[in-house]
């Protein structure tokens, strides 16, 4: 009997409503342990994906680790897999999704969901239990993410349901259309929301009853315990639940993008920004399944509270776009958030908007005569609506900015992005180690991406600089691979290192029984990541050049005179390739 794992895919065919279940091999669950893993090992097994990204035939993959739904700190993360339509060109990616919807998937009895096809109407789709079922969606087709959760909640589900659905943006398959769970955790940046929409899916509940099977349930305990006490003792940890993901501001030097990567904040300029919201704005905190810290934040703006505000999505629809009042970057923040839109795919929109405008490469005209300045929040909420309204102007523009300026033939250079994605709110010239890492994998993400690998005032690990930019990335990149195989938050394993590999090997054991030390289950973590790569196509056959920045990085120092060395960039980027036994990218052979 396995322990840990359920062991069991749950599978849903959206053209003829048909539901089945597969066992998961055990070799599977040991190889891959979970989430992540399982899901590149889904994709691994087809044909051909070359059709699947813009068709309804495009796969939607949820996997969870043997650590979802258990007492372990921080369990509650969930791994999402598509072929994602917001690559340029579209291509395989997954998010980690925090939230308390993938330990329900557990608690149904599934370690995994595989949805296809495309529903002939809206619907959305009931797990409970074992039981699967098909509701009319029709009702709830252009409601935004609130009203459709709470008319959910207020049906024949009930309230002990979770929900998992989009907005209009996804309908209208926005490519950065986000999925969200509870009103505030989403799944962003690779468009989840839009492959929903091309299904004709609106929603994913789920409730599960089942008992979790754990292999020794006293020592588990006793390991979870101990290792929640650490968490909540530890500096960072107290300063995370304290602070959320804005603890970092101020403590790095600065680094982080205002008004599309043209000019770079302060520290003293990010702790200003700060405490206006800690002070104004902030009314209290919640959490994902199991958390002792509680890192996400409540905002209290007029009559409204919500939730789901952090670092990635603030900043974006703030300083990036020259917005320094919080009261409008509260008001874009929520519009994206009813929509479904991700705020931070919405806010590089907008800053490239905004600065074509100023360099005068975008006119009025091409806006929908409409004017889109630096720090003009009403504009850019105009803007916002005028690319997700059904009909109008604004269809090119809903494709993101790299698609936009392609079409448009103008404004190219101005784009912020790493491979087609857009990127994080840190100026890449801030940080090596952060550049490499973008680099090598740009649709990585979580609330604490923009925090670089090199930041060892935040980090237990040691400094980049005594180890080597690559192997550093490296080592990062192991640890969020590692988290998001089995489902525990990657911002206390990789970003903020608070719990380690020992830490996750001996719940391992004590939960499934397997016999897993640190440096097995680190191998396993490189294992999934060398399949991604090969999902990706980035071989030597395949690579178009070196997966580089826009130059302008390359060319343009900060003001503080900090610049981005693309000779040893590339040399780290060769590097990370020669530890992993990766052929070098084309051009770089040396």
């Amino acid at each position: 009997m396995l322990k840990g794992w359920a062991g069991k895919r749950l599978c849903v065919d959206l053209n003829v409503q048909k539901v089945w279940t597969e066992e998961i091999p055990r070799e599977d669950l040991e190889s891959f342990l979970g989430g992540r893993g399982l899901n590149a090992k889904f994709f691994s097994e087809k044909n051909d994906l070359s059709g699947l990204s813009s068709s309804d035939r495009n796969p939607l993959v949820f996997g969870t680790g043997p650590l979802a739904g258990t007492f372990a700190p921080c369990s509650g993360w969930t791994s999402v897999s598509i072929l994602s339509p917001y690559t340029d060109p579209p291509s395989y990616a997954q998010v980690s999704m925090p939230g308390h919807w993938g330990p329900q998937l557990k608690f149904a009895g599934f370690d995994q969901l595989i949805v296809q096809g495309k529903a002939e109407s809206p619907i959305y789709l009931v797990i409970d239990g074992s039981t699967v079922k098909f509701r009319d969606a029709r009702s709830l087709w252009r409601k935004d993410t609130s009203e459709t959760m709470l008319k959910i909640y207020e049906g024949k589900e009930g309230r002990s349901v979770e929900v998992l659905c989009i907005g209009p943006a996804g309908e209208r398959l926005i490519p950065f259309a986000n999925v969200t769970n509870r009103f505030s955790w989403t799944a962003d940046h690779i468009g989840v929301g839009a492959v929903f929409g091309s299904k004709n899916l609106k929603a994913i509940t789920v409730r599960g009853n089942n008992p979790l099977l754990i292999d020794r349930p006293p020592l588990f305990l006793e390991l979870s315990r101990t290792l929640r006490d650490r968490i909540c003792r530890d500096p960072h940890g107290s300063d995370l639940r304290e602070e959320g993901a804005f603890f970092f501001l101020g403590k790095n030097g600065g680094g982080l993008g205002i008004k599309n990567f043209n000019e770079v904040s302060s520290s003293d300029l990010e702790e200003k920004w700060k405490a206006s919201y800690l002070k104004t704005f902030l009314c209290g905190r919640e959490g994902c399944f199991s958390c002792p810290v509680h890192c996400g934040r409540v905002t209290r703006m007029g009559g409204d509270h919500f939730g789901g505000v952090h670092l990635e999505a603030a900043w974006s629809l703030g300083p990036r776009i020259g917005v320094n009042d919080w009261e409008w970057t509260l008001q874009l923040f929520r519009f994206c958030q009813r929509q479904g839109l991700d705020p931070c795919s919405a806010g590089s929109l907008l800053s490239w908007m905004m600065g074509s405008f100023d360099e005068k490469v975008l006119s009025e005209q091409d806006l929908g005569n409409m004017e889109c300045r630096w720090g003009d929040g009403e504009a850019a909420l105009r803007v916002l609506h005028w690319i997700i309204r059904e009909k109008g102007g604004g269809e090119g523009f809903r494709q993101g900015s790299l698609r936009a300026a392609k079409r448009l033939g103008k404004g190219l250079n101005q784009v912020a992005h790493c491979r087609g994605m857009d990127l994080p709110v840190r100026d890449p010239r801030s940080s090596m180690e952060y550049a490499v890492g973008l680099a090598l994998f740009p649709e990585e993400w979580d609330y604490l991406r923009s925090i670089g690998p090199g930041d060892h005032s935040v980090s237990s690990g040691s400094r980049a600089d005594d180890r080597g930019t690559a192997e550093h990335v490296s080592n990062i990149e192991d640890l969020k691979a590692l988290a998001d195989q089995t489902s525990l938050c990657p911002l206390v394993v990789a970003r903020l290192p608070l719990m380690t590999p020992s830490d996750i090997a001996d719940m391992m054991a004590a939960a499934t029984g397997t016999d897993y030390r640190p440096e097995t289950l680190l191998q396993k973590a490189k294992k999934t990541l060398d399949l991604e790569r090969k999902l990706l196509g980035l071989t030597r056959d395949g690579e178009k050049g070196v997966s580089a920045l826009p130059a302008r990085f390359f060319e343009r120092p900060l003001p503080d005179g900090s610049s981005l060395s693309k000779d040893f960039f590339e040399k780290e980027v060769s590097r990370f390739y020669q530890e992993r036994g990766w052929p070098p990218p084309r051009g770089m052979e040396k």
